[in-house]
């Protein structure tokens, strides 16, 4: 197979050819044998080239765990470009040894590390470059960097907290759904068959759940497609950022999601605050930062309010209190920060008990949705039962 590359040689400079490999892998590996580090390497196939088939996708694990062992090489005082070329030279993932490669040219070619993570092109929040650029300028990129994955981790843990809750009233709901259209579609059928014609004497109840029992065993195909298809238009729209901000949003305003969804806003910006301060972030971007990792616009809009009164001389605590952002126990840890010049350390506090009293509130949020479905469910099931049984009743009123 030939491949085209893009590399970087030990002295700096840019070098472009060609090279013939049995696999990308192999290509790689020649091109460090060379003391080139590559920055591009594409198949040419026919003549053109293409993308190299095989590269992996990068995920959020992979990232987080980058830069945790970038942390753990810089803490331990081994040099950037070392501590790149070691975690390049150690990781089989294709598509990490490339964004490693475009991380080494950008150092070597005298960007920061900040600077080269943006030309990565990796999706990343707005806080882990104002982190690395603290790091860098305090010259201790090493402990900014595992705040900054000790941060991931937690926004991923939340995350999966909160679809782990969720699973079993999803499951319950799903097959709540599924009893019922199963009860429509061979239960109800049968009875509908046996009283065919003589549904203008039955009783509403009954008539209703006979013709929908029709109706779900006529259609039972159709009607199995558009599920799967608004189940599926449903997983797509919500990995998106705009949708999940919008649902965010309406649940906010109903009354068992609203305490949820606040405290949820509350534990984001309140941990992302605690860790740029902590990695003496400046006050002023740490707050535009903090707005900038909440899903409500109400919710951002008021943090950066918050950053307009600091800017004018205003205290953190004051403008906090005066938003209602912060009240009680955490608005007066926010205060003793202030005075006792330990303000990140009291923001981890703060954050750390908006954690629980999170976790609290979704076990509670939890705990009422199964009650309810089973309620729901249950009304229906009753319903579709009372139908079944009146007519069964009614054919000994049916004059033959």
């Amino acid at each position: 197979m030939q491949f085209a590359y893009k590399a970087v040689d030990a002295a700096g400079f840019t070098q472009r050819g060609e090279l013939e490999a049995q696999t990308q892998g192999d290509a790689l590996r020649t091109l460090f044998e060379r003391g080139y580090t590559p920055i591009e390497l594409k198949e040419r196939i026919g003549g053109q080239v293409v993308a190299a088939a095989g590269t992996q996708a990068i995920r959020h694990g992979d990232v987080v765990a980058l830069i945790r062992e970038l942390a753990t090489l810089l803490g331990s005082g081994v040099g950037m470009s070392e501590a790149l070329a070691t975690l390049q030279e150690a990781t089989a993932h294709s598509g990490m040894r490339q964004t490693l490669a475009t991380m080494i040219a950008a150092v070597h070619a005298g960007e920061e590390f900040s600077a080269a993570l943006k030309k990565t092109g990796l999706d990343l929040p707005e806080y882990v470059s104002a982190l690395a650029r603290a790091g860098e300028a305090t010259g201790d990129l090493g402990s900014a960097l595992a705040r900054c994955a000790d941060q991931l981790e937690f926004e991923e843990r939340m995350k999966g907290q909160a679809r782990e809750a969720l699973i079993y009233p999803v499951i319950l709901i799903f097959t709540g759904i599924g009893a019922i259209l199963f009860i429509f579609s061979f239960v109800v059928p049968r009875f509908a068959t046996i009283l065919r014609g003589r549904t203008a004497d039955l009783p509403w109840i009954s008539e209703w759940v006979l013709r929908s029992g029709m109706f779900v065993s006529s259609h039972w195909l159709l009607l199995l497609v558009a599920t799967a298809a608004a189940v599926a238009t449903t997983m797509l729209l919500l990995r998106r950022p705009g949708v999940r901000t919008e649902m965010a949003a309406w649940l906010s305003r109903l009354p068992v999601f609203s305490g949820w969804v606040a405290s949820a806003e509350l534990t984001r910006w309140t941990s992302t605050l605690a860790v740029l301060v902590q990695s003496r972030v400046p006050i002023l971007l740490s707050i535009d930062l903090a707005a900038s990792s909440v899903r409500l616009a109400e919710n951002a809009a008021r943090l950066r309010s918050v950053g307009d009164e600091v800017r004018l001389g205003k205290r953190l605590s004051g403008a906090l209190e005066d938003r209602r952002l912060l009240e009680g126990s955490s608005l007066t840890m926010v205060k003793v920060g202030e005075h006792s010049g330990e303000l990140g350390a009291m923001l981890g506090h703060v954050s750390a008990y908006a954690v629980e009293r999170h976790r609290q509130l979704q076990r509670r949020v939890v705990a009422l949705i199964e009650p309810i479905s089973i309620l729901v469910i249950g009304l229906a099931l009753a319903v579709i039962m009372v139908g079944v049984v009146l007519a069964m009743a009614s054919l000994t009123e049916i004059k033959l």
